[in-house]
């Protein structure tokens, strides 16, 4: 019967700590679920893994890329030798060849301002002369052909080379060049229009003057200005000397080998993105500093800005060399252009719409709580002052479905740049933060079991153990050995009431030290005064329960305290041990 409870209750603790467990378990799976579930920013919106710093800031200077087209006529004047001696100008219809150079070029301030590499619209005249035999090579080869009977014909590539080489002698002339800076479509949206001729009137503005600009020989950087746009998306111009070897930088322009055969008015306005690494830093023989790179630049990114991981321009991109193991890039240092900018005395702070675009886009890609509504809000309020600014509408079509499903809190502070990164670093990690804090208390609690299981076991096993002491005198008596028990009386309520009992009769249990079994902890053994009745004689030898007075309480082998006049123990209800017999000692 003792046997049972004691299984019963052993169990009943087991479970009691596995749901201590389980509860613990849940507790951490629901905290994870929940920053699983908090806000943030999606990688599969627009503007791609928005969380990257870096991302982030290419994202933002976007709007503030330009194309620039130079545009100017040529005429090409052929010296022929003998036999005929003459000079003939080509085309012969008086007219001029149009030749048309790509570059770009970032919006530095908010009033118009842009950086650009001379070169793209200062045309050196070297370009301009290979651009110039090349569209003439066919009408000199026909004009040799069919006028002077040259024998052998003349195809239009050996004319080519002819002219390159100087073997045909000729002169050139130019137009004034004449420039026109596109607006790309991050910041018009796609177009609705196939030629680049026809595309609306706000897409494009003429470069009305060269405010400042520094020779192809020298620095190769000019800021140029357009009339009719103010207020435009722009990009600061960085410190180019905290720019070292090995670094990653990110170049935004409008690559010429990316301008396919049939490309629409979109796709030539629209921007490639291209990663460099900083392979050296070297100067000019002018003593201006260059920054070489390696990756992929190619012409038509003339001009374009790099970017450093902190969205500022560090390098112009300027020239190059292809070979066929790779290319070499160079890029004039930001600080070039920043000298150009001071003597100008321009304002380069951001203005009202790059500070309501910056604000936008961080809200955007935060990850606080309430960061779509707020965003949402910030980029309906851009759509509306900026009507032309089309390039807002997939991050406000974006942010208003996210709001839809994301829960509103009471307040919504706006948070700093920085504050926002940081607490984006914070809330990644929170899911890692919730495993940890669960696995430390998981094995906290496993490790409280532990010792609370170890210390009943060495309890069961001491009472188990326990042997009766000799009886070496009638005025005290060692009580029966003390059966295990699932429930130490010292750990239960009842074994409180015994050791209070123990005390009221004036006899506090004392721990009598016992040689340990091997492998075992000392055990404690507890002596319990009695004093027979006068009517009693009990043999020394026997080991068999002595009686007592009614009134105290006696150990039983169920290892409960009772009376020994009861007959059924009054905590397990087990019957009372048979009473040992009683013998009169011979006189």
């Amino acid at each position: 019967m003792f046997k049972n409870r004691s299984e019963y209750t052993l169990t009943k603790q087991r479970y009691r700590l596995l749901s201590v467990l389980v509860m613990v378990g849940i507790i951490c799976l629901t905290l994870l679920g929940a920053a699983g579930n908090s806000p943030k920013a999606y990688a599969d919106g627009p503007g791609g893994n928005v969380s990257d710093p870096t991302v982030r800031a290419v994202d933002i200077a976007e709007p503030a890329v330009v194309r620039i087209i130079t545009m100017l006529n040529g005429q090409l004047i052929v010296h022929f030798a003998s036999p005929v001696n003459k000079d003939v100008t080509f085309p012969q219809s008086g007219s001029g060849y149009q030749i048309a150079l790509s570059g770009s070029g970032t919006f530095i301030t908010a009033t118009g301002e842009i950086l650009t590499a001379d070169h793209v619209v200062n045309p050196p005249q070297q370009d301009l002369d290979q651009f110039l035999q090349q569209q003439a090579a066919q009408d000199v080869a026909t004009y040799m052909n069919q006028v002077l009977k040259a024998n052998p014909q003349v195809s239009a590539d050996q004319v080519t080379a002819q002219l390159a080489s100087g073997q045909l002698q000729s002169t050139s002339q130019y137009s004034t060049p004449q420039s026109r800076v596109y607006l790309s479509t991050a910041y018009t949206g796609p177009l609705s229009v196939t030629n680049i001729q026809d595309v609306p009137s706000y897409v494009y503005a003429p470069v009305d003057r060269i405010e400042k600009q520094s020779s192809f020989t020298d620095k190769d950087v000019a800021i140029i200005h357009v009339s009719n746009m103010n207020d435009m998306a722009m990009v600061q111009l960085g410190d180019s000397s905290s720019v070292q070897q090995q670094d990653n930088l990110t170049i935004i322009g409008f690559p010429g080998n990316g301008d396919i055969a049939g490309n629409t008015a979109t796709d030539l306005l629209t921007l490639s993105v291209n990663e460099v690494f900083v392979s050296s830093i070297k100067t000019t023989n002018s003593g201006a500093p260059l920054i070489q790179v390696g990756g992929n630049v190619e012409h038509g990114d003339s001009g374009g800005p790099a970017l450093d991981q902190n969205g500022t321009i560090v390098g112009i991109v300027s020239f190059g060399a292809a070979s066929g193991q790779g290319s070499t890039s160079f890029l004039q240092a930001s600080n070039s252009a920043s000298a150009l900018v001071q003597s100008l005395g321009l304002d380069t702070a951001p203005g009202p719409f790059q500070k309501a675009w910056n604000q936008a886009f961080t809200d955007y890609s935060s990850n606080i709580p309430g960061h779509w509504h707020k965003a949402q809000n910030e980029f309906e309020q851009i759509a509306i002052k900026y009507p032309q600014f089309k390039g807002v509408q997939p991050y406000l079509d974006y942010a208003t479905t996210q709001a839809k499903i994301e829960k509103v809190p009471q307040s919504q502070p706006t948070p700093h740049p920085q504050q926002s990164t940081q607490s984006t670093s914070f809330n990644a990690s929170m899911p890692w933060i919730i495993i940890a804090t669960g696995v430390v208390l998981l094995a906290v609690v496993l490790l409280f079991g532990v010792i609370v299981f170890r210390r009943r076991r060495v309890k069961r096993t001491q009472a188990a153990t326990m042997p009766a002491a000799s009886m070496n005198s009638p005025a005290q008596l060692a009580p029966p050995v003390m059966q295990s028990s699932s429930i130490s009386p010292s750990q239960s309520v009842y074994g409180r009431q015994v050791n209070d009992a123990l005390t009221a009769f004036g006899a506090p249990p004392s721990a009598n030290s016992q040689s340990p079994r091997s492998g075992q902890p000392p055990v404690q053994s507890f002596t319990l005064p009695y004093t027979p009745t006068q009517s009693s004689t009990v043999s020394t030898n026997s080991t068999n329960m002595p009686s007592t007075n009614s009134g105290a309480l006696v150990p039983w082998p169920c290892g409960h305290m009772n009376r020994p006049v009861a007959r059924y123990c009054s905590v397990c209800g087990e019957p009372a041990p048979p009473k040992p017999p009683v013998r009169k000692l011979e006189q």
